[in-house]
């Protein structure tokens, strides 16, 4: 299953991927609080650009983390909250000009999961 399908519709929309999720800031928060209220294990996030064309890539986004499997579903979660929005402010104080919108890849533990919850 592609991963955005295992969100509520009103935050996949949201997903430049229709095979990953790839979320703006916002969204990509509601992504987290929901994976973590339905018990599904974030296991990391990287940054994504958009530019004013429609191109996506990594560019200039933040690397993200490493794979937090070891870390429990909360804090995995409390961790990607946090760490997304320190990138989220780094990166607009660094690019403060720029039309290219950031994105934020969010990979979860989709063993088990074969529809929405």
């Amino acid at each position: 299953m592609p991963q955005p399908q295992m969100l509520p519709p009103e935050i996949a929309r949201h997903s430049i991927s229709h095979r990953e999720i790839v979320l703006p800031l916002n969204a990509a928060i509601a992504a987290i609080d929901w994976f973590a209220i339905n018990q599904i294990h974030l296991l990391g996030w990287e940054g994504w650009i958009q530019s004013a064309d429609g191109r996506v890539g990594h560019g200039n986004a933040p690397q993200g983390t490493t794979s937090l499997e070891g870390l429990s579903i909360p804090d995995a979660a409390d961790f990607c909250r946090r760490t997304i929005r320190a990138a989220a402010l780094e990166w607009s104080k660094t690019y403060p000009e720029t039309t290219d919108r950031l994105h934020f890849c969010i990979t979860v533990d989709a063993t088990g999961v074969t529809t929405k919850l």
